[in-house]
């Protein structure tokens, strides 16, 4: 007996046509309306999502096995309206209604990977899982990126989370005045391209024999030999390597970070020159080397483990082509501990929250020299991190280590720094070297970020367990209502004008909660704005009055003021309270306000606390008097 075959007989052409068109008439507006939302380019979005459909006609019959062909097609759409996006895509459709260009607006404000997680989830309906898969993380790092993306939408466009898939959704009202080519147009498209693919490696393979066959076999009768005569060389004369030598003898020994460290227990780990791995030795480092152009690099790393205590001291010394590369270098690397910010191919929220206690210069040390004190969440730790140049070599010391910040030993790493400075500046290359007994003078904090003058994370303390730590969103231009800092009795604001005076240079940035089941209201906020220098003595002075009135003003609802710090230093001024303000039910809320003034600059911030999320009354001064270094970044009015 003959055994029945009982595969299915294979598609004809008219069938693979048939579920093609069906699912490009299908698909092609959910496409359209992500890549629009992913760009904000209606005319490359058009354009994106028909060229991915012609590359999906052309691989048809694959796609069409697949149990969802939209999961193929999707991803080289989206590539594609990237790539032929121009440098500013936001601004270039016309004629939208203002919720529209505020949602574009909103979109803009986050990263592509944020952005792209955020429309992948409401808009693709893809899991997590293979949310993740897309934009590249683990699926930790992806929800924690999709977690921050939506709450800065959401604050952006002043909608609560739950809203964000109806005003995404809001953008086909764009989209749908888009007209499409005929799906016979599509496949004759991707017809064409494959005919071209075809022809492009039928004339390859031809080419490829020919080239063998003149290669093989020459009509003047000479035969293939492997040996090669000398040409005349017309390239320009070679310009001479630059040499800068930077021996591993120059790092520092094991002795040393035993006396300096005063613990014997220390061993030495490898030493190598950091071009395996990612190349991240230092907390906080951004890069694999501060000078990606360098001529020479080594780390070398130790080790203290003694029953509880678990510290660890990287030594990273790299070598520049000039002096002036060098100094790019040493800003560079000064760069990483005083930002703290994530490495492009790392997500902010992959990082512990890490915070920034003090800066100091070490005058004398070398050429230039920092050393900064930081602390870390998640795990609990403290780190010193030193930077310094001499000549062409810039060199990295940080020791992480359990101690809480307060008990750590700067003088004690600043003393090794200089040990190890003291080990380049002898070199041919080398520069300054240390003096006999190391300094630290305390400093303001260095620029970060790209709104310099006002705070960021590294400022600000981890508030509570139970939740994430607090996230910025972008600096904005105070405008109307938004930027305000409005507490439960009137006090001026910091926007529009103040007695005759226009506010310049005007923003404000929020900070929020991305993880945890707090309220929205609860984070931070500050405004930043300038007034002839007079006009901002009388802020200060207006703004305190109507605090220390709030009690008598808000008799009803009863608010009380606690004043947590008052300076006044010549062009400085800084003050900061605590507002508790009672409400029905014996209920409360909580708020921590403070203004600062650096000659015309001020700023005014806003903590509003919530259950396990208050700000202790030395941390928020702590913040208050962070703001008054970040001030003097502001444009004088």
């Amino acid at each position: 007996m003959t055994e029945v075959d009982a595969r299915p007989a294979p598609p004809t052409r008219d069938d693979l046509a048939a579920g093609f068109d069906d699912f490009y008439v299908d698909a092609r507006a959910r496409l359209l309306l992500q890549t629009f939302a992913l760009t904000g380019d209606l005319s490359a979005s058009r354009s994106a999502v028909r060229d991915a459909f012609v590359v999906g006609w052309h691989h048809w019959r694959k796609l069409s096995r697949t149990e969802s062909p939209e999961m193929s097609v999707r991803p080289r759409a989206w590539r594609n309206a990237q790539r032929r996006t121009t440098a500013r895509p936001w601004g270039r459709t016309k004629d939208l209604d203002a919720e529209n260009q505020a949602t574009l607006t909103a979109l803009a404000g986050l990263t592509t990977t944020q952005r792209e997680a955020l429309l992948l989830t409401q808009l693709a309906a893809v899991t997590m899982p293979e949310m993740a898969r897309e934009i590249g993380l683990p699926l930790e790092a992806a929800e924690r990126e999709l977690q921050v993306g939506a709450a800065q939408f959401a604050t952006q466009r002043d909608i609560p989370t739950a809203a964000i898939p109806v005003v995404l959704a809001a953008l086909s009202s764009v989209t749908a005045t888009v007209t499409w080519p005929r799906a016979t147009i599509v496949r004759r498209a991707g017809a064409a391209r494959r005919r071209a693919h075809t022809l492009v490696g039928v004339s390859t393979a031809v080419a490829c024999l020919l080239a063998a066959g003149v290669l093989a076999g020459n009509p003047s009768g000479a035969r293939p030999t492997l040996d090669r005569t000398a040409q005349p060389s017309t390239a320009a004369p070679s310009v001479p390597a630059v040499t800068v030598s930077l021996p591993d003898t120059a790092m520092l020994p094991l002795e040393e970070v035993q006396d300096h460290l005063a613990r014997r227990g220390w061993q030495e780990g490898r030493t190598t020159d950091n071009s395996t791995g990612n190349g991240l030795v230092h907390p906080c480092q951004r890069t694999r080397y501060a000078d990606a152009k360098g001529v020479g690099a080594w780390a070398r790393t130790f080790r203290l483990k003694e029953g509880d205590t678990d510290r660890k001291f990287v030594q990273t010394a790299e070598a520049s082509a000039t002096r002036k590369a060098a100094r790019r270098s040493f800003r560079e690397a000064r760069t990483w501990f005083a930002a703290c910010t994530p490495p492009a191919n790392q997500a902010r929220t992959r990082l512990p929250h890490t915070r920034l206690i003090s800066t100091a210069d070490a005058p004398g040390l070398g050429d230039e020299a920092a050393v900064f004190l930081l602390s870390n969440t998640d795990p609990d730790d403290t780190v010193v991190a030193g930077v310094a140049r001499s000549g062409k070599f810039v060199t990295v010391t940080t020791l992480r280590t359990e101690i809480p910040a307060a008990r750590a030993d700067r003088d004690g790493l600043a003393a090794l720094l200089g040990t190890a400075v003291d080990r380049l500046c002898t070199l041919p290359d080398g520069g300054g070297c240390a003096p006999t007994a190391v300094r630290l003078e305390d400093r303001d904090a260095f620029p970060a970020g790209r709104s310099a003058a006002l705070i960021s994370e590294i400022d600000l303390p981890p508030v509570g367990r139970s939740h994430g730590p607090l996230v910025g969103t972008p600096a904005r231009q105070v405008t109307g209502e938004r930027g305000t800092v409005g507490v439960g009795c009137s006090t001026v604001q910091l926007n529009g004008e103040f007695r005759g005076a226009k506010v310049r240079t005007n923003l404000y940035r929020t900070f929020v909660f991305v993880d945890g089941d707090l309220p929205t209201t609860a984070g931070l906020t500050q405004v930043v704005g300038t007034l002839p220098q007079a006009k901002a003595t009388e802020f200060v002075t207006a703004m305190r009055s109507q605090v220390a009135a709030c009690p008598d003003e808000d008799t009803g609802a009863g608010t009380e003021v606690t004043e947590l710090a008052r300076v006044d230093d010549g062009a400085s001024s800084l003050s900061a309270w605590r507002l508790r303000t009672a409400l029905p039910g014996d209920r409360s809320v909580e708020y921590d306000l403070a203004v600062v003034r650096e000659g015309t600059a001020l700023t005014q911030l806003l903590y509003v606390a919530a259950e396990d999320a208050r700000m202790s009354d030395a941390d928020f001064v702590a913040v208050a008097r962070r703001a008054a270094e970040r001030l003097p970044q502001m444009p004088k009015y």
